[in-house]
């Protein structure tokens, strides 16, 4: 309805009119979860001078859907959610798990999220779970309720963002492990940060900003588990930190298609960000300070391909040593769409490094998130190198208004688990393919299937595998700015 999109328009009756943030209102716009594609037009008064009349076109898609997920053999999984309800910018979700091992054998999320109330551009939710859905930091089934309030920086024209929520999740043994092996534990959470942006009247084609902010977060354990391997957990013991951090970027939007969408409008970002992050943290009753850095560049080349570097490093510190240091660099890379009679093609490469120092209490790095099909949970390493590549063709094929696309991809990793040793000792590489299927006009996401093939796993990791996805939500994301947080390195 016409007044969930005046909730999240940028410009005001009245007001000196910049195109720019005009540009950025589309832009927010398209990023809205019940918009498929947004254009907004400037119309000349006839009889003014200083006046003119803005239209705003958008084009929806139809709200209600679902997602159906045969996690195992015996357990399925279905989401079913309207994200515009009424018209009204409100989405509301109910997910539902069957498992034949879990008792009670049905288990529920229920969660509901508002755009824009009242046009503040803050976004509202509430929900709760018994299904391990929420923001769960131990291995157990979880249960939660929780409540969320979030206002991004919409825009490089915009002051404030921030976020703030409250979480209350305890463990539930659904699945009837013995008393000795389940763990059972009850904690709350606060996470709560706001940041300014600062130059917001520079030139008005300039896009050059720095943002300062600062994150509280406590997560705070009323019962922990009996077992004595888990007293020594950092996921099961009490952490707060404190985080200030400054940000300068220079950020623009460059529109296109076919990169994860099936012919729709995409925003891809370009320009550069460079944050300083300092704070203290707690954790194990240790006391330490922390500081780290973020630096990436983006930018499209006169040939049409995307290009994005990254690299960054942090360090706890105490008693004048460094503790859990960490430093990575990564690259990504998309090609020009190449168009071959009524195929269309793009290649996709990314790779990146990173290493750990000085290990005490945080985790080592996982390649939990580099490779599609090589995902073990117990696999840590102090040094890991990976590589992979993707050639994507979207066909002009469609049914019923689904259009497919064939993908196949090979990837590579080598990590090192010995710290007392620089070279490294494993290597892992394998290829995969398939095809995803999506129709625009509605709001559940691609169908992927994907296979896989690794000649080389570790226990846990089939050498031969097939993953059905649903409701796979694929596109470029990218913000102006994010929470105070320390360096991301998994």
């Amino acid at each position: 309805k016409e007044g969930v999109i005046r909730d999240n328009l940028f410009f005001r009756k009245n007001k000196p009119l910049n195109p720019y943030r005009l540009a950025d209102n589309e832009r927010h716009l398209r990023d809205l979860d019940f918009i498929l594609d947004s254009k907004i037009e400037v119309c000349l008064v006839d009889g003014s001078e200083d006046s003119v009349d803005v239209e705003v076109f958008t084009r929806d898609v139809f709200s209600l859907g679902f997602k159906f997920d045969p996690e195992e053999l015996d357990a399925y999984r279905l989401d079913v959610y309207d994200a515009n309800l009424f018209g009204q910018g409100q989405r509301i979700q109910m997910n539902t798990l069957l498992d034949a091992t879990r008792s009670p054998q049905a288990g529920v999320e229920l969660s509901y999220r508002k755009s824009s109330i009242g046009g503040t551009l803050i976004n509202p939710s509430v929900g709760y779970t018994q299904i391990n859905t929420g923001r769960s930091y131990g291995v157990e089934n979880e249960h939660a309720y929780y409540l969320r309030l979030d206002r991004p920086l919409v825009s490089p024209y915009s002051r404030l963002a921030g976020s703030l929520e409250i979480s209350k999740n305890y463990s539930i043994n659904n699945y009837q492990a013995p008393d000795s092996a389940f763990r059972d534990y009850r904690y709350h959470l606060e996470d709560a940060w706001i940041g300014y942006n600062m130059g917001i009247y520079n030139t008005e084609n300039s896009r050059e900003r720095h943002f300062v902010a600062l994150r509280y977060f406590n997560q705070s354990f009323e019962r922990k588990p009996s077992q004595p391997a888990e007293i020594t957990n950092p996921v099961y013991n009490n952490q707060k930190f404190l985080l200030g951090s400054v940000t300068f970027y220079e950020q623009n939007f460059y529109k296109t298609q076919y990169v994860y969408g099936f012919g729709r409008t995409e925003d891809i970002p370009y320009g550069k960000t460079l944050t300083f992050t300092a704070g203290w943290s707690n954790e194990f009753g240790l006391d330490r300070s922390y500081a780290g850095m973020n630096t990436a560049r983006e930018f499209v080349s006169r040939k049409g391909n995307f290009y994005r570097l990254a690299a960054g490093a942090g360090s706890y510190f105490r008693e004048e040593k460094t503790e859990d240091a960490f430093l990575f660099i990564s690259g990504l890379y998309y090609s020009k769409l190449l168009v071959k009679k009524n195929l269309k093609i793009r290649q996709q490469v990314e790779g990146g490094h990173a290493k750990a120092f000085s290990n005490t209490i945080s985790p080592l790095l996982t390649l939990n998130n580099q490779l599609q099909g090589f995902r073990p949970d117990s696999l840590f390493a102090y040094k890991r190198t990976f590589l992979r590549t993707e050639t994507t063709v979207f066909t002009n094929w469609k049914i019923l208004g689904f259009n497919f696309a064939g993908f196949a991809a090979a990837e590579s990793a080598f990590y090192q688990q010995d710290p007392g040793k620089d070279a490294f000792q494993k290597f892992v590489w394998g290829v995969n393919g398939g095809f995803r299927i999506r129709n625009e006009n509605l709001i559940f996401g691609t169908i992927e299937v994907r296979g896989f093939y690794f000649p080389i796993t570790v226990p846990g990791i089939e050498p031969y595998s097939i993953r059905i996805s649903t409701n796979v939500r694929l596109k470029y994301t990218s913000s102006f700015v994010r929470a105070p947080a320390f360096v991301s390195y998994n």
